[in-house]
């Protein structure tokens, strides 16, 4: 066999694996609304949640490298507790995308915050 032939069929092989192994991960980056996590939350407690909603009026308070505010999407709120960089941006009333572990049905503890509508395309 032709070493030609021999590296054809090697990055054939490689392809398929990473076509196979790729095969059951999934690449959406699906966002959910507040009254989503809450009319579901004993399948989400304690599992990684991606949120979006608005920051709701009077609630956000930043403590050193903490910040807390609740998030609605004006039908449910739930208070999240963000541990990260902080984003000059965030305001009352910004829209925001969260992801963390919700640890009850009334709180996520975030650990990735992005202002704006997140793209279909994943952030």
């Amino acid at each position: 066999m032709r070493k030609k032939d021999k590296i054809a069929i090697s990055l054939v092989a490689i392809i398929l694996i990473v076509i196979v192994g790729m095969w059951g991960l999934d690449f959406s980056s699906e966002y959910l609304t507040v009254t989503d996590i809450k009319m579901n939350a004993s399948v989400y407690i304690n599992q990684p949640v991606e949120i979006t909603g608005n920051v709701k009026q009077d609630t956000l308070s930043i403590e050193g490298t903490k910040t807390f505010f609740i998030l609605t999407d004006d039908i449910s709120d739930i208070e999240v507790h963000y541990s990260g960089e902080i984003v000059p941006q965030l305001a009352e009333g910004a829209k925001v995308s969260v992801r963390g572990i919700l640890v009850s049905e009334d709180r996520v503890d975030a650990n990735f915050l992005v202002m704006g509508c997140p793209s279909k395309y994943g952030i």
